[in-house]
């Protein structure tokens, strides 16, 4: 199964460092709000994603949540990212636990490949990497959390164009 990978995109952007990006680049992957002031957008940081805020990328690892000021941001000039559910059609509970949209948006990867998710914590968006069978981790508060496959109350980051040309 072919999944979308931004590093391998040709005619669109993908992850660019971002104290290299311009607005020639295209727009970076909003996410949704932080609080009432701050935007959360996809950061990648030693090949994890996350949620960039304030000019900050924090992902999970191990327990913890990472901050990091050199990172990469995801960057789109199409436009033809968006946010999904998991599966297509309604979810079933306990069912294909490590399925995931054929047009998914891959992260990075861990040994294997993690993709872009993001759900809610209180009423912060967060944004983290999902891995199949467990479910969308993300960092919060210097912590790991996760948002189970069984309770599916977490997104995924699609592509519309199914596969960017590369």
């Amino acid at each position: 199964m072919a999944y979308s990978d931004p590093s391998k995109w040709i005619y669109d952007t993908g992850w660019k460092y971002d104290h290299a990006a311009t607005s020639n680049d295209g727009r970076r992957v909003y996410a949704g709000q932080h609080d009432s002031s701050s935007a959360v957008n996809v950061c990648r940081h030693s090949n994890l994603p996350g949620k960039e805020v304030n000019d900050m990328c924090y992902v999970s690892y191990r327990g913890r949540e990472i901050g990091a000021h050199y990172y990469k941001v995801l960057l789109t000039k199409l436009g033809d990212l968006q946010w999904d559910s998991r599966l297509h059609g309604p979810y079933v509970p306990g069912a294909k636990p490590n399925d995931i949209r054929s047009n998914a948006v891959i992260g990075g990867n861990e040994g294997f490949d993690v993709f872009v998710c993001k759900g809610k914590h209180g009423h912060h968006t967060v944004v983290g990497k999902f891995v199949r069978g467990h479910g969308c981790y993300y960092g919060q508060g210097g912590r790991e959390f996760l948002l189970k496959v069984s309770d599916d109350n977490f997104s995924v980051l699609t592509d519309k164009l199914q596969y960017h040309p590369r």
